[in-house]
């Protein structure tokens, strides 16, 4: 019988089939109607591997009386390390969300945020005694000083060369001037984005403040990187997009059949402890124009139930922490609580598995993890000369310097909270995000750069932008010494 004939069955039992069942049931002749028999008596919608060729597929040693690896390695050792994850609860808006769309809604978030990123610069030896701008008209107009300020509006000039910020604190206003004739402020103002709280040296000359220095808040020199204790390894991934048509789902499969001791790198594979996950868990309904047509769930119910049966092959050792993205069924302003119990109820079922919100910040094995979308990142990418979708971590490097996740308000959608949940406040070892579907990584002032990718094929839309996705690529690391390896499961899937 052909794959054709299989699923044209499958469908009439009412049933949908994973590619690897499909192809196991059609390469190898198997009773495609027993299997469903079988499927149908237990209750599942899905045809697992495991329902085809439970003796084939079955798990590769894991904790509970494991036996011996098939290199012979023996009980793969992060089986007996115990668990050291911390999720900072405090870093998730889920549950917590203050925001009713009033106007002082508004003025309460600005207000945090900008105190949140002043104090960052204060911290700073030669911003200690900044000035405030009504004191600084207050003062001697001949000499330097220094004032922390909001950007309201980026404006430029009828001369050519000059170019001005309209800026204010908690305090006034003020126009700044960045003149091209200063060498220190040569393409400064090309990445200069509204919204974004910056320190300014200069002179106030009347009602123009002329700026000889523009800093911002950014990763200190001195941060000092945490790493653990022991040899275990965390992954990362983002924009699995279950759902969508263009869902890699043998890929997928393969991956966990890494983690699952098949395949090369098991030196790897036995030491992974965590797998984190930053947004854009299912395709999500209704999140552009036409999409149901792009569909092989249009049940977002279902979508969540197809994933929570795909992480339920992980090893129960390993420690897997879900985030949410714009595709996800939450609010689609950031911060973004996590998905309702009742839309995902086997994920929160699941004992290994955490659903948070987005952004998350958490410990594992003593290492700092900031996990977010990266939503914004199409904004700093739009805004930025120099940054681009081919290299990610260049935008996410941006969002560091800048101390915040979102630094332009108006381009992104956010809500605004009691608390600026997007403020990078304590400097974290490993910032990690997804969103752009494309892999990158560095190292930006001792902080691990990552972007995760994607397991999705090209989309249309990508196709018409130029997009060159990177899906199926999977970085891993090291948590004793922040080595960074990218696994391939694209081709022969065997993470080579």
């Amino acid at each position: 019988m052909d794959k054709k004939e299989i699923s044209r069955k499958a469908s009439e039992n009412g049933l949908l089939l994973s590619s690897a069942a499909l192809e196991r049931i059609a390469d190898e002749g198997l009773d495609c109607e027993a299997i469903f028999r079988k499927a149908k008596e237990s209750g599942e919608w899905f045809v697992k591997p495991e329902l085809v060729d439970e003796e084939a597929k079955s798990k590769a040693p894991v904790c509970e009386g494991a036996a011996e690896s098939v290199k012979g390695e023996g009980r793969p050792p992060a089986c007996d390390m115990p668990s050291r994850l911390v999720i900072y609860e405090d870093s998730d808006v889920s549950g917590k969300s203050t925001c009713s769309g009033t106007i002082e809604d508004f003025v309460g978030y600005f207000n945090a945020r900008y105190e949140n990123l002043r104090r960052v610069l204060l911290e700073r030896a030669e911003y200690r005694s900044a000035m405030n701008i009504d004191a600084l008209r207050k003062g001697s107009p001949k000499e330097k000083a220094r004032i922390i300020a909001m950007v309201r509006e980026k404006r430029e000039g009828k001369n050519k060369g000059n170019r001005f910020l309209e800026v204010e604190d908690q305090t006034g206003e003020l126009t700044v001037l960045l003149s091209d004739k200063s060498e220190a402020m040569g393409g400064v103002w090309d990445r200069v984005l509204p919204d974004e709280v910056l320190g300014f040296e200069g002179v106030l000359r009347g009602d123009l403040f002329i700026a000889s220095e523009v800093n911002q808040p950014d990763i200190p020199l001195n941060h000092v990187r945490r790493y653990a204790d022991e040899d275990v390894y965390a992954v990362f991934l983002s924009d699995v997009h279950v759902g969508s048509y263009l869902f890699l789902e043998k890929e997928f499969q393969s991956f966990i059949e890494w983690l699952n001791g098949r395949g090369s790198r098991q030196d790897i594979a036995w030491r992974v402890k965590y797998v984190f996950v930053a947004g854009d868990l299912v395709d999500g309904i209704g999140i552009y124009p036409g999409q149901e047509k792009e569909l092989t769930m249009p049940d977002v119910v279902k979508q969540y139930e197809f994933l929570s049966m795909l992480l339920s092959e992980i090893p129960p050792h390993i420690e897997v922490v879900l985030s949410m993205g714009n595709h996800d069924a939450v609010r689609n302003a950031e911060p973004q609580p996590k998905v309702a119990r009742d839309l995902a109820l086997r994920l929160y079922e699941m004992p290994n598995v955490h659903v948070v919100g987005n952004p998350i910040r958490l410990s594992a094995h003593g290492v700092e993890f900031l996990i977010y979308h990266g939503t914004s990142l199409d904004t700093i990418i739009g805004g930025i000369s120099g940054c681009s979708y081919s290299r990610p971590e260049t935008a996410m490097v941006e969002l560091l310097k800048r101390r915040h996740l979102a630094p332009t308000y108006g381009s992104d959608s956010l809500s605004p909270e009691n608390r600026d949940y997007m403020f990078i406040d304590d400097v974290p070892d490993v910032f990690h995000c997804g969103h752009v579907h494309t892999n990158g990584y560095t190292l930006y002032r001792g902080v691990n750069v990552i972007n995760s990718g994607t397991w999705q094929a090209k989309t249309a839309y990508q196709e018409r932008l130029g997009h060159q996705p990177t899906p199926a690529l999977v970085p891993v690391m090291n948590l004793q010494n922040h080595e960074v390896t990218m696994l391939d499961f694209n081709g022969d899937g065997r993470g080579d």
